[in-house]
């Protein structure tokens, strides 16, 4: 009886070698025995690499190698070398890892983006004024994609930080390492504040307030103060700029203002009007940071909150007037002195005067043009060169039967009573500005701006003559003699005309009496007075020439020209309403 296999035997026989054995080469006979006592266990040995599988064979039996490829340069032979690139300089990464740089055209929009990123968690960043403008980079740890879309809409334009310090995008224009953005000035919360455009202060209930002003509106500042009700007391303090610690201090008087109810908002906008004033509040959570009421920042009280020193006060306002100081009270408020609240005695008449400073003894009154101004015709100015087109002109019209002529050197004044100037193609056309009868350049002003009164003394306006100013020069013109327009193309000698009777007139005349005597018939009537038409006319071209239309219209009535007079009847009725 054959013995049978046994297990081990019949799992040995399965194992083949990976690779046949070549022809002829008999199989090397594997034995197993078991290991002696004591020896250490065997050690797992990997198990083997399979070699990558062959292509399959194709029908006419060669192997199927996949998608055929050709190998050729990447740049035509008759190209050179590419210029290399160069290396990138290493800069070495700041204590605090900014991911994100954003240029910002005004400090408002920084403040802006302050407040979007304090919501966003990501509340470290730093602040630098670049050099040579307004521009203000802001740094921050937000991530690159949320923060390049975060600062963007803010008005900002980023340029996420990279890993070796260089600034993405923009090349060539700009800074493009890291490290030349922060070499540039580093600003605060109180330096981007301080940059703010002033603005009306906003209604808001403000219950404290601290006033900085110049010395010589103290006493104004208190009595506003006190008229409106609010309690007013005086600080003394020692002031010196926030950027400069080492500038040498100056004493100053400020005012704190207190309300048990909200401090009246007229009082905050007229104090804010003063020049040299700065109306500050407190700000809420930080109340030794005084913020000036016409500065309103777009974010929060809360992060404006600044590490004050003890003892100190912070003011910041328009950095024009007062830029921001460190304010350091000398005692505590203490009531206002009685000279500030008092009336003082008034000095005798005879001192009082304006001082110089008050006077500008260069200033000189000049004749522009002005949109605005009135372009009404009252009057013309003619040239010399003019008055042979006047002469051609008006024969034959209106104006030449009522016109009058005011000579003067070089220039003559053309006046009128019935308003026909204005239809006059040349000459400078003039405007009764008054008080009286100083004219204006149609269309003009004068500057300084000048009421009546300063009109009447400065021009000398008397009654007697006429004032023109126009751009070019000033002159006065007597308002008497007048000469007519007429006289411009009339005869200056009179015509003659025959006069006297014939004989045979004589006789009928003298027959005539004799009837009249023996009838007892009176003669005939007296004869009229002669009243010329001439001299009303002249007497209305005056008088309208001084403002008084009354007056010329009462002329026109007497020389026989009830329209005109009731035009100027109107005219003066309406005036006196104005007034009224």
């Amino acid at each position: 009886m054959e013995r049978g296999e046994s297990p081990l035997r019949r799992l040995l026989n399965r194992i083949t070698p990976e690779t046949p054995p070549s022809a002829g080469t008999p199989p090397t006979p594997i034995v197993a025995r078991p290991a002696p006592r004591g020896a250490p266990p065997p050690t797992p040995q990997p198990p083997a690499v399979q070699p990558p599988p062959r292509p399959p064979r194709q029908a006419s039996g060669s192997h199927d190698h996949g998608v055929r490829f050709s190998v050729r340069p990447a740049r035509p032979p008759e190209e050179g070398p590419p210029t290399p690139v160069p290396p990138v300089t290493y800069t070495s990464s700041p204590t605090v890892d900014w991911r994100v740089a954003a240029r910002f055209a005004s400090p408002h929009r920084v403040l802006g983006a302050l407040e979007a990123l304090h919501r966003a968690g990501a509340a470290q960043w730093s602040c630098h004024g670049e050099p040579g403008g307004g521009a203000v980079w802001l740094l921050s740890v937000i991530g690159p994609t949320v923060g390049t879309e975060l600062l963007t809409l803010h008005g900002g334009a980023p340029r996420p930080v990279l890993g070796h310090g260089a600034l993405a995008g923009q090349p060539g224009g700009g800074p493009e390492q890291l490290s030349e953005v922060l070499s540039w000035p580093a600003l605060d919360l109180v330096d981007l504040v301080s940059r703010l455009p002033l603005t009306p202060p906003a209604r808001a209930d403000h219950r404290t307030l601290l006033v900085l002003t110049a010395p010589q509106l103290l006493s104004s500042v208190v009595r506003q103060a006190l008229a409106f009700g609010v309690e007013v007391s005086s600080l003394a303090a020692r002031a010196r700029p926030c950027d400069s610690p080492d500038a040498p201090q100056r004493e100053l008087t400020a005012f704190a203002l207190t309300s048990p109810d909200a401090i009246p908002n007229a009082l905050l906008v007229a104090l804010s009007a003063l020049p040299r004033t700065a109306v500050c509040r407190p700000v809420t959570g930080c109340e030794r940071l005084l913020l000036d009421v016409r500065l309103c920042p777009p974010l929060d009280d809360a992060l404006l909150c600044s590490p004050v020193p003890e003892g100190e006060l912070w003011l910041v306002g328009d950095r024009e007037e007062w830029p921001p100081l460190r304010l350091e009270p000398l005692g505590t408020p203490a009531p206002v002195p009685t000279e500030l609240v008092g009336v003082t005695a008034e000095p005798p008449p005879s001192a009082y005067a304006l001082p110089d400073a008050a006077r500008v003894p260069s200033t000189q009154v000049r004749v522009v043009s002005d949109a605005h101004a009135d372009t009404a015709v009252d009057a013309v100015l003619l040239h010399d060169d003019e008055l042979p087109l006047l002469r051609r002109y008006l024969p034959g019209r209106p104006l030449g039967e009522a016109g009058f002529l005011l000579p003067g050197p070089g220039h003559h004044l053309l006046l009128e009573p019935a308003g026909l100037a204005r239809d006059l193609p040349f000459g400078v056309p003039l405007h009764r500005v008054g008080p009286g009868s100083l004219f204006l350049e149609s269309g003009h002003t004068l500057t300084p701006p000048l009421p009546p009164a300063a009109r009447a003394h400065l021009f000398g306006l008397d009654g007697t003559s006429a004032v023109v100013c126009w751009h070019g020069g000033r002159h006065r013109f007597p308002l008497a003699p007048m000469v007519p327009l007429w006289t411009l193309w009339a005869p200056s000698e009179p015509v003659e005309v025959s006069t006297g009777l014939s004989k045979a007139g004589h006789e009928l005349l003298d027959a005539l009496d004799a009837l009249a005597t023996a009838s007892g018939t009176p003669q005939g009537p007296a004869a009229t007075p002669h009243h010329d038409p001439g001299e009303a006319l002249e007497r209305a071209a005056r008088l309208r020439a001084t403002g008084d239309h009354e007056g010329a219209a009462e002329a026109f009535r007497s020389a026989g020209d009830p329209l005109e007079a009731g035009r100027l009847f109107e005219r003066a009725a309406l005036e006196g309403t104005e007034e009224r």
